[in-house]
């Protein structure tokens, strides 16, 4: 009977300090469960990244600019040694070649380019320019003539093309240096036709493009009006940036006349 008593006594009391717990505020193991099961996920996440990025420190950026630094240092020297090897074959390879023979005849005159005959006096470029002549030279032929020549259309048309074929970018005056020296050629040669003036010269500019108002002019001037571009014969021209080698033997060989631009004209020596 007291066992039973004691046992009443226990569970009242027990009850009795859970209502105070609860009025106290003080949590019970209950609360503690629930309050932890709803800690928010936010705390869990912000610790599992931190635990996988951790934060970089100053001394390891300080190392890591350390190693940067050395990694670059050996490879300006790995350049610098490769550098040097390179220079020290060409020395090598250099000091073993065998001396640079002297330049052969033929390879000296092709760098030779024709040019006038010196004269002890040059002659007066506005005497030249006064009498029509476009281009004035130091050492005009003041004997020099051309017998008039009539041109049928065929030529004429064909002529122009020529003119500008061959330095239509020349204007009017590089136009009518071709002219002169087609002229030059039909009266030298006996040739009636610039076709075969074109063959037997061997004139490789195209013909297959309309002549501009400047290369037609030209060949009136020259042909018409029977006037000169310069005051020598001229029979032969080339532009040596034209060649592949930039020089021409054959041209260089003969009398040299004038430039214009960078096209040469010769007469026959």
């Amino acid at each position: 009977m007291r066992s039973v008593f004691e046992s009443r006594l226990n569970i009242i009391l027990i009850c009795a300090l859970l209502v105070l717990c609860v009025a106290l505020g003080v949590p019970t193991a209950m609360n503690y469960l629930d309050t932890e099961s709803t800690t928010p996920n936010e705390t869990t996440e912000e610790y599992t990244y931190a635990a996988i990025v951790p934060e970089t420190t100053e001394a390891e950026i300080e190392i890591r600019e350390i190693k940067q630094a050395e990694r670059s240092a050996m490879a300006d020297k790995v350049k610098k040694n490769e550098n040097e090897r390179l220079t020290a074959t060409k020395k090598v390879e250099t000091a073993t070649q065998k001396p640079t023979e002297k330049p052969t005849e033929k390879a000296t005159e092709a760098t030779v380019f024709a040019t006038a005959a010196p004269v002890a006096h040059k002659a007066s470029y506005s005497e030249q320019w006064d009498k029509g002549y476009l281009v004035a030279i130091d050492n005009p032929d003041k004997n020099y003539s051309c017998p008039h020549i009539e041109l049928s259309d065929k030529n004429r048309e064909l002529l122009e093309r020529l003119c500008m074929g061959e330095y239509g970018t020349g204007g009017f005056t590089g136009a009518a240096l071709i002219a002169q020296a087609v002229k030059n050629a039909m009266a030298t040669y006996k040739i009636d036709d610039v076709a075969t003036v074109i063959k037997y010269l061997h004139y490789d500019g195209r013909t297959d493009r309309a002549a501009s108002e400047s290369c037609k002019k030209a060949v009136v001037y020259i042909f018409d009006m029977d006037m000169d571009a310069v005051q020598h014969r001229i029979l032969y021209m080339y532009n040596p940036r034209g060649t592949k080698s930039g020089f021409s033997k054959f041209h260089e060989s003969q009398k040299y006349i004038c430039n214009f631009g960078p096209v040469r004209f010769f007469d026959r020596k």
